[in-house]
């Protein structure tokens, strides 16, 4: 991953955060679509994919993305 990336992932997490904060439905749909733009986002990268792949599914845990 490149800075840029690195740096959009950082705020991406900042992001959902802030989503759990709130766990409207707004939020919710909202925290989707940041998961899916955090997985494509270490798609190309095998060692962040394997690292970022548990935070995903505690983040869908937390947010109960899961069902």
């Amino acid at each position: 991953m490149d800075y840029a990336e690195t740096r959009e992932l950082i705020r991406l997490r900042y992001e959902l955060r802030h989503l759990l904060i709130y766990r409207t439905a707004e939020a919710t749909e909202a925290a989707r679509a940041v998961l899916a733009r955090i997985s494509a986002l270490v798609a190309t990268d095998a060692e962040e994919a394997a690292t970022i792949g548990p935070e995903i599914a505690r983040w869908q845990v937390s947010l109960s993305l899961t069902a």
